[in-house]
């Protein structure tokens, strides 16, 4: 499994920015007020000490809101509430999640015989 790192817009649950060396389509949205949902992860990255992950974080403008997730059959549920009561986020999250390796490509031995390997000078 790789790491990688996605920003979800709070207003329409969007994926504003993806980051990872892994393979897979991640995508994002939100399905309620304060639910947001991702798919194509393999789940949040563990906090220590399993491993050393971050999970989550937040905009200050939204500091006092409490997040919560949930990952269940290849789906990662984030539900968002401020004060008890479902709440969506003013700017965005940032979730550090697990995705699938990216595959290996072999070069093919004729191509590789070709290239001239690099040295420093």
């Amino acid at each position: 499994m790789a790491r990688a790192a996605i920003n979800v817009l709070g207003a329409t649950g969007a994926t504003y920015d993806f980051v990872t060396n892994g393979s897979g389509a991640v995508a994002s949205s939100r399905e309620a007020t304060g639910v947001y949902r991702i798919t194509g992860c393999l789940g949040m990255v563990p906090f220590p000490p399993a491993d050393e992950g971050w999970g989550y974080t937040v905009n200050q403008v939204d500091a006092r809101a409490d997040v919560e997730t949930d990952f269940a059959d290849g789906l990662l549920t984030v539900t968002v509430t401020k004060d008890g009561k479902p709440y969506d986020l003013k700017h965005m999250i940032t979730l550090h999640i697990l995705v699938p390796d990216a595959l290996t490509v072999e070069m093919p031995e004729s191509l590789a015989a070709e290239v001239e390997p690099v040295t420093e000078q």
